[in-house]
């Protein structure tokens, strides 16, 4: 359990992605802050989480974030117990898409889609960075650091018809990723990016799989899994930093 007594906060937790990353972290020792807009006590995504040994109990705590809004981080960091204060590991998984050209691209879908994807993450750097910074000034160089994960694409580097909105707001996530990791490595904490392909989630359901998996040299579609440990390494690797990590079987290439 390499990441026992740590703290995660994970946007877009309950489904895909952020769900497996949720488990294979839980997994890993580490109290969950499953932050969505669904989250819930009652969530199915929620209670599915591995419980942690009884000396870490409260283990995992929902809250229903909406990531794009000041107000809503605000009372999220307000609301926290005493017993997960201390974030140690931010990752930035929440997110939506549209494939439509631009000039199909309604005004209120594209804001939705920065909102969410861009502003969202900035917002998480933003409040709970504050926060890192300020539990971290008293470390010194053997001390553990704390660490950011942003979840980009590979869209953010590979033109795919359609996707200009959606690749935007990932390809800003990177250049978030590498100002922050100089801007906040001096505290010690480090800012590492992941660019997952074409993964196995409600998201791909209507991505034409004979297509795409003839360009992929693996020839198939990743796993929310795969994904959870890339974020996993990036996590527990105290000299990765500024770390741009493709996860897509290849294609880029």
């Amino acid at each position: 359990m390499s990441l026992l007594h740590k703290t995660t906060l994970i946007t877009g937790s309950t489904k895909g992605i952020g769900l497996a990353i949720a488990t294979r972290f839980a997994h890993e020792g580490s109290k969950i802050i499953m932050a969505s807009p669904s989250s819930s006590p009652s969530h199915p995504s929620f209670l599915s989480l591995p419980s942690l040994p009884p000396s870490t109990t409260p283990s995992h705590f929902p809250f229903p974030l909406d990531v794009s809004s000041p107000q809503s981080w605000s009372h999220f960091l307000k609301s926290l117990p005493p017993s997960h204060q201390k974030i140690d590991i931010l990752i930035n998984c929440a997110g939506i898409s549209h494939s439509k050209l631009l000039t199909q691209t309604t005004e209120d879908q594209i804001l939705s889609l920065i909102n969410t994807n861009l502003t969202g993450a900035i917002l998480g750097c933003k409040y709970i960075g504050k926060q890192m910074i300020l539990s971290s000034r008293n470390r010194d160089e053997s001390t553990t650091t704390k660490c950011i994960i942003n979840i980009s694409s590979l869209l953010a580097k590979k033109s795919v018809l359609g996707t200009s909105v959606y690749s935007a707001s990932k390809a800003g996530l990177l250049g978030l990723t590498t100002s922050l990791s100089k801007e906040y490595g001096a505290y010690g904490i480090r800012v590492n990016a992941i660019l997952p392909g074409y993964i196995e989630t409600a998201m791909t359901q209507e991505i034409p799989r004979e297509k795409w998996t003839s360009e992929i040299p693996l020839k198939r579609f990743g796993t929310p899994e795969e994904v959870a440990d890339a974020a996993a390494f990036l996590a527990k690797n105290q000299y990765a930093n500024n770390c741009i990590l493709n996860l897509d079987g290849g294609l880029s290439a």
